[in-house]
Formats: structure tokens, sequence, C-alpha cells
């Protein structure tokens, strides 16, 4: 269903967005970029979720400092984003997000997009949970 260099983009999507946040985290960033796929307005690839414009923007917004990072050899952080991309694909992983589809860190997010559709619209996206600094939101 995925191939290898979607999978690939994904882990680094997962490094990118949340190797601040420790495994529990980018464990929680993965299921949200795979929980988007084919819900409704949403993309039906992973590759466009990846890559749907302003959606993760370390990946699609070239002036996102993330944007042209990449991880070193041996980086224990994307070599974890690859092992739990591979369980979530495989929906080998339980969700700790209940299905969310957004995150945000609220503390530092600049996105009064976000704000006002998906923090202040709590019947439309509820409040799954706080994972680290994370809340994640259906």
């Amino acid at each position: 269903m995925f191939d290898q260099s979607d999978l690939d983009n994904a882990a680094l999507c997962v490094w990118k967005e949340a190797r601040g946040e420790g495994i529990a985290g980018m464990r929680a960033v993965a299921h949200v970029i795979f929980n988007r796929i084919g819900c409704v307005g949403f993309p039906h690839t992973l590759h466009e979720v990846i890559y749907q414009r302003n959606a993760f923007t370390s990946m699609s917004v070239s002036s996102d400092p993330e944007f042209n990072l990449e991880p070193g050899a041996g980086d224990q952080s994307n070599d974890y984003a690859k092992r739990i991309v591979a369980a979530v694909a495989a929906k080998a992983d339980a969700d700790p997000t209940f299905g969310a589809h957004y995150y945000a860190n609220l503390k530092n997010s600049s996105s009064g997009w976000f704000v006002r559709n998906v923090v202040q619209n709590p019947v439309a996206h509820p409040h799954t949970v706080k994972i680290g600094s994370q809340d994640f939101y259906v």
C-alpha cells in the first residue's frame, strides 16, 4: 500500500516535526500523518498528506527553519522515526492520539488559522490528548 519512498518521507516528516518531543511525541505525530489519509478534507495518499500545502510546514514551506534539515548518520531519533512509521503503516501500533488529525504546541504556535478553526471549535475538532508539549485534536 505504501512504497518505501513514501515511508522514508513520512519518517523524515516525523523526525523534523517531533524529534524534540521524544519517543511519545514522535509516535503521536506519526499517527496523525496516517490518520489523515483519505479523511474528509485531507488527501488520499501518504505522499499527498505529507506534502499538503501548509500541513507539515517542515516538509512543504521553504521558509520553515526545518525545511532543509536532514538527520545525520546514526541519529537515534531518525532511527526511531523509521521504526515507528513502519509500525504505524502496518497497523501494528495503537494510536495514542485517539484518531487525531491535528496537533500543535500551543505555547509556540503562530497559526491564527489553527486557533480559530481547531482549538476554538471543539464541536468539530475535540481535543483528544496532550502528549509532551503537543495538544492533539480530531
